[in-house]
């Protein structure tokens, strides 16, 4: 369900896919082949939410806002089913694994993967190329190449798969 804020209206481009069951509220912008699943809740009533082109969101994430932050997600993210996204800044060609939570003013670079049930805490950053997991997260390793072409390549499915739910609509 795409829904008004106030006088607000989500910007949705007709390459999106929002599933009958999520709920896309307010100051929302969705770049391209953006795909937000079933369950999903994105409410952009205090501030700002951006999602870049072809990120997918994955069944029951929660993404939300902040009077102080907006949140901006990048181009070519997956947000795990059941993750919460708050108020945060998330750069391109990131997972954020199932379950995982990002607070208030976090800060994620490019090219990184945040462990399913990881807790990012709000002001923190995580460096580019980071593999982090743990509650507080913690960043135990560079990620090699072929990972960080992995998520290249997670984002390229859903965008196919979203594609296949369009047609049947």
């Amino acid at each position: 369900m795409i829904t008004n804020y106030l006088a607000h209206r989500p910007i949705v481009p007709p390459s999106a896919f929002v599933a009958t069951s999520a709920s896309v509220v307010g100051k929302v912008t969705l770049g391209d082949d953006v795909n937000v699943w079933y369950g999903v809740v994105i409410r952009g009533d205090v501030n700002d939410i951006s999602i870049g082109s072809r990120t997918n969101v994955q069944d029951n994430v929660v993404i939300h806002v902040a009077d102080k932050y907006p949140c901006v997600i990048g181009e070519g993210v997956t947000i795990g089913h059941g993750a919460i996204v708050h108020a945060c800044t998330i750069e391109d060609n990131v997972l954020v694994g199932m379950g995982a939570i990002v607070l208030d003013g976090a800060h994620v670079e490019k090219n990184v993967i945040i462990g399913a049930g990881t807790l990012i805490p709000p002001g923190k950053r995580i460096p580019a190329g980071s593999l982090v997991v743990g509650s507080p997260g913690k960043v135990v390793r560079e990620l090699t190449e072929e990972e960080i072409t992995s998520l290249e390549h997670s984002a390229e499915k859903y965008v196919a798969l979203s594609k296949s739910y369009k047609t049947n609509e």
